[in-house]
């Protein structure tokens, strides 16, 4: 039997927790999300490929997208869909890209949050058109060294369930209050907090499951923001994989499911913020 966003009773029922966190599995079993986490690593892709940064699948019938100053913008993620299995609300082929302005590359403030697409642009391809169909000269594009990810990555998908994330403004809802009103739960007096932030802060880059935010959720105290309910994609600072975003930041785009399942990308909240 499945449940929603296609888990399995069987996956809930074995669902993996601390020790420590036992006697809240009850708690925690509603609140499971599927997740498809990502791997990158350095290599050179095809056009069609699953990325980081490097180019992008470009129609010759397209334009490469602008920013609100005219410039060309530069393709953060490409995810071809055919290549995986992720999360029953999103698609299972097409080609979704997100692009992003040199303009969001050197953040001057702590939290960036963005609803309309000027400075990033969010493209679904439901169907690939041949290699002869499309632009494979991006001569045009400036080196940009300010750029979050370093250099072209290709990305694996590895099938993820988690539970709410220790920032995420649901959180609470799980638990029926805040984490901090919990007090010392094991013998090294570590509190519930403690534990959960430990080990689900959800940091990782990764489509669908539970965001990370370094300060709070801003969808909390705003019921339109909360129809934004979907992890579209998320990207964290990560000097191993070459990925920085200002000071040690993470980049977070969301979508309404119900819109995503309908595959309308014109909707999507941009979110991006550093220490």
């Amino acid at each position: 039997m499945l449940y929603g966003g296609g888990i399995n009773l069987k996956t809930l029922e074995n669902f993996d927790l601390p020790q420590q966190l036992e006697g809240f599995r009850e708690n925690l079993i509603p609140s499971l999300k599927p997740s498809s986490l990502i791997i990158p690593y350095n290599t050179t892709t095809s056009l069609t490929a699953s990325k980081f940064a490097g180019y992008p699948y470009l129609p010759k019938n397209q334009l490469h997208p602008k920013d609100s100053d005219g410039n060309y913008m530069y393709l953060l993620a490409q995810i071809n869909f055919s290549e995986s299995t992720f999360p029953a609300t999103f698609p299972n082929q097409g080609l979704l890209q997100i692009f992003i302005s040199k303009n969001l590359c050197t953040p001057e403030h702590q939290v960036v949050e963005l609803l309309w697409q000027q400075d990033y642009k969010i493209r679904y391809y439901p169907t690939l058109l041949p290699e002869s169909d499309l632009i494979h000269d991006f001569s045009y594009l400036e080196t940009l060294n300010t750029f979050p990810i370093e250099n072209e990555k290709g990305i694996l998908f590895i099938p993820n369930v988690e539970p709410v994330s220790a920032t995420d403004y649901r959180v609470e809802r799980y638990f029926k209050k805040p984490l901090s009103q919990y007090g010392i739960i094991n013998d090294d007096e570590r509190t519930l907090e403690d534990i959960y932030f430990e080990r689900y802060l959800g940091a990782d880059h990764k489509i669908g499951g539970y965001p990370y935010f370094i300060e709070y959720d801003l969808r909390e105290n705003s019921e339109f923001l909360q129809s934004y309910d979907t992890l579209l994609l998320q990207i964290v600072t990560n000097d191993e994989h070459g990925i920085n975003y200002g000071d040690t930041g993470v980049l977070k785009f969301f979508i309404n499911q119900e819109k995503l399942m309908n595959l309308d990308f014109s909707n999507v909240y941009f979110h991006a913020e550093q220490y």
